[in-house]
């Protein structure tokens, strides 16, 4: 039997390492060619879109596969964040993240019928050092699943706020929507959890939300509410 001192990897240790290195590269080569194909698809839908008289049923069926694309070229963008390392950080704004986030989905939320409205810091622009991509990507995944969590209610709004507070940057994204029941407020963040219909969500959204905090040196958590639901991201302050 092999002996190796406490925190010294042992053959076996080395061996999980390098197939877990190995199934990441793996991975990341599959995502590649995924969002490859996936660009392709788009891209000449969007062209067969622009046609002019094009029958009923093929205009709807264009649309549903530009939406199927659009979710599927979503759920691989987060897979990379468990593929591939971060990128190089720099001093970024998490108050324009949240506006330039809120501008994405803006035609999205008119069309649901949401309103939503964005809380400024009180002093500012909450500066945080980190990957820009990344934290409007987990901006992004919040706004959604509120979204997700209101569609059809009538009445239903989103705030996010950006708060600043000594050593650290916060944004919170709340909605009115029905609320996290506790039996799944723990499951909530498990890559793949969801509470809708597969063809509606991935189950990554809050985790890599969560995975994009914890890489920046901070965190994601649910808030309880009475009504509604509430998460906040709390990251540390750039200065």
């Amino acid at each position: 039997m092999s002996k190796h001192t406490v925190g010294t990897p042992g053959p076996a240790d080395l061996l999980t390492l390098n197939r877990a290195a190995t199934v990441a590269r793996l991975l990341s080569s599959l995502i590649h060619e995924v969002n490859n194909a996936l660009q392709v698809i788009g891209g000449n839908t969007e062209l067969l879109q622009g046609m002019p008289d094009l029958p009923e049923p093929v205009a709807t069926g264009l649309l549903r596969i530009a939406a199927q694309n659009n979710s599927t070229a979503t759920t691989v963008l987060e897979l990379q964040m468990f593929a591939r390392p971060s990128a190089a950080q720099s001093r970024t704004s998490l108050f324009e993240i949240a506006k330039q986030s809120m501008a994405l989905r803006s035609f999205a939320i008119g069309r649901a019928r949401l309103s939503i409205a964005l809380d400024a810091p009180s002093t500012g622009r909450a500066y945080v050092l980190g990957h820009t991509g990344n934290l409007q990507l987990a901006v992004l995944n919040l706004i959604v699943n509120a979204e997700q969590a209101l569609a059809g209610q009538k009445g239903g709004a989103i705030r996010v706020s950006v708060t600043e507070s000594p050593g650290f940057v916060g944004l919170i994204v709340s909605d009115n929507g029905p609320g996290v029941g506790d039996a799944v407020a723990e499951e909530l963040f498990e890559p793949f959890f969801t509470t809708r219909a597969r063809d509606e969500a991935s189950g990554l959204g809050l985790s890599v939300a969560r995975l994009v905090a914890e890489q920046h040196g901070g965190t994601l958590r649910l808030i309880p509410q009475d009504l509604g639901a509430c998460f906040e991201m709390r990251l540390p302050a750039a200065g």
